[in-house]
């Protein structure tokens, strides 16, 4: 019993303290201000999924946010194959780079 109340007090709390989509953006930025200069990841030589993945940052920018009411998830596309995805659940944001198929 109260294993349960532990766990409906938990869930209060984190539907109550999601960061929202500028908590998110801001999470982003700074992560990609933290990265090297020439950190471009997958520097293996030109690929059509390079390319397409390229077109795809450059077009898109703006980034998803998705909330799941206790956590909430942002993905930003960047210029190459990877992209940002950003988890967050009370009120704090965590950032990593996602490099599809590695």
């Amino acid at each position: 019993m109260r294993l349960l109340l532990l766990l409906i007090i938990a869930g209060v709390a984190a539907y109550f303290t999601v960061p929202q989509r500028a908590a998110h953006e801001e999470a982003a930025a700074a992560f990609l201000e933290g990265r090297e200069p020439g950190e471009a990841r997958g520097a293996g030589g030109v690929t059509l999924d390079s390319v397409i993945g390229y077109v795809k940052g450059m077009l898109a920018g703006e980034g998803r946010y998705e909330n799941y009411y206790l956590a909430s998830k942002f993905t930003l596309d960047t210029p190459g194959a990877a992209y940002v995805e950003c988890w967050g659940a009370f009120t704090q944001v965590q950032c990593r780079e996602v490099t599809p198929g590695g």
